[in-house]
């Protein structure tokens, strides 16, 4: 009897020497699986980064940048006419025309870049009274980002027009045309 369970004994314990550590299938499983899980959270950071800068850009085009505008107006009794004038603040001079517009109206507190950080610009039309912005679209979702911002600018108030550039383009993006009357 006491054999047997010396026997017994000795054979659980080769049992588990043979057991100890992982096989290499269980480690590509698990190595997998891992992977998956690291793909689908940086997709769904990157999903809610731009869904916040579609947000920042939304209140940019339809609060602020009417904002601007209305500001600009108030104190030109109710004209933007001057607005493409030249003019100086401290050692910055702005030329007449697009880069004036745009400095009046990054003057009355809008920021200078589109939440990507591009360049956008500003047009005033006098006869029309009417201010473009052109407000570029890049990267890999600029398809997606240009039809939801479209669709929240489509109808708001001092929202003339909205249209948009072929993306993948140069001239990618969104052109806003707002009433300055």
């Amino acid at each position: 009897m006491d054999r047997g369970y010396n026997m017994g004994n000795k054979q659980l314990n080769n049992r588990g020497l043979n057991s100890k550590g992982f096989t290499l299938v269980e480690l590509i499983a698990v190595v997998a699986i891992i992977s998956m899980i690291a793909v689908y959270i940086t997709i769904e950071i990157n999903q809610s980064s731009d869904d916040a800068k579609i947000g920042l850009a939304t209140a940019f085009l339809t609060s602020n940048v009417p904002g601007a505008i209305s500001s600009f107006r108030a104190r030109h009794m109710s004209s933007c006419r001057a607005i493409d004038d030249e003019f100086t603040i401290g050692d910055e001079t702005y030329t007449a025309g697009g880069e004036a517009t745009k400095a009046n109206l990054v003057n009355r507190g809008l920021a200078a870049n589109t939440p990507w950080d591009d360049v956008w610009t500003a047009e005033f039309n006098d006869d029309t009274r009417e201010i473009t912005i052109e407000f570029p679209l890049v990267g890999t979702n600029a398809d997606t980002v240009q039809a939801d911002l479209e669709a929240n600018l489509t109808g708001r108030a001092q929202v003339v027009s909205v249209t948009g550039g072929a993306v993948g383009d140069a001239s990618s993006g969104l052109i806003i045309v707002y009433s300055c009357s």
